[in-house]
């Protein structure tokens, strides 16, 4: 999980953020990025998409708790860690009411912090709020629904489409073998070859077709990579 994961640090301390960001490294999470102010939050998550935000409450511009709620009311669904250098009651609940997953005070214990990042992380995927974005399209596997960001266009996938996208989602930026593909998605039944998951492929591509001209699902080798 955290090899695929994309992780932004926000934080003011340049000391504090070089040692996390290379222990993150060490621990395998696969994809790091950071910010040291306010002001370059949106611009960041924007263009770096991050799937977990590891937000300082106090920042030289500004508080990390505006920062938390003005991302949940932008529409940022996925999990948000304060980081503090106090641990007071009213904080924590500060922290929770403006959006805030989780509360982790400093110096945090590495042990702990990567805990809660995979149980995070973990929880997301599997909730009904989970949404993906492909090359502009809008993912959400609980409703099977692909569609346009600007909502005009939106199709409706099968469970094996889904699933199979999900998949694919998971893997990136790396590719998924065709038979491991077909493994996560229809299990260890027996007669099932590679053309059971190349006809679904198929079929799923012509439904990404009616939404946009650009490639999502390519083939690489024995297998198949997402275009994000």
């Amino acid at each position: 999980m955290l090899s695929q994961a994309r992780l932004l640090l926000v934080d003011d301390d340049d000391h504090l953020r070089a040692v996390l960001l290379d222990q993150l490294k060490r621990e395998g999470v696969g994809f790091l990025a950071e910010c040291d102010r306010v002001e370059t939050v949106s611009e960041t998550v924007t263009s770096f998409r991050p799937d977990l935000i590891l937000l300082d409450v106090q920042l030289p511009d500004g508080s990390g708790y505006d920062v938390c709620a003005q991302l949940r009311a932008a529409g940022f669904t996925r999990p948000i860690l304060m980081l503090t250098g106090q641990n007071e009651e009213a904080q924590v609940i500060e922290g929770l009411e403006s959006g805030a997953n989780d509360y982790i005070a400093k110096p945090m214990r590495m042990g702990e912090l990567l805990a809660r990042i995979r149980t995070h992380l973990k929880t997301f995927l599997a909730s009904d709020d989970v949404r993906f974005t492909i090359v502009g399209l809008d993912f959400i596997p609980a409703n099977r629904t692909l569609s346009q960001q600007n909502g005009e266009q939106k199709v409706v996938l099968t469970e094996k489409e889904t699933m199979i996208l999900k998949n694919l989602v998971r893997a990136w930026p790396e590719g998924i073998d065709k038979t491991e593909l077909l493994s996560e998605v229809w299990g260890y039944q027996s007669g099932l070859s590679t053309h059971t998951l190349e006809t679904h492929i198929y079929r799923l591509r012509q439904k990404i077709a009616r939404l946009t001209d650009l490639s999502v699902i390519r083939t690489t080798g024995n297998g198949y990579c997402l275009e994000k």
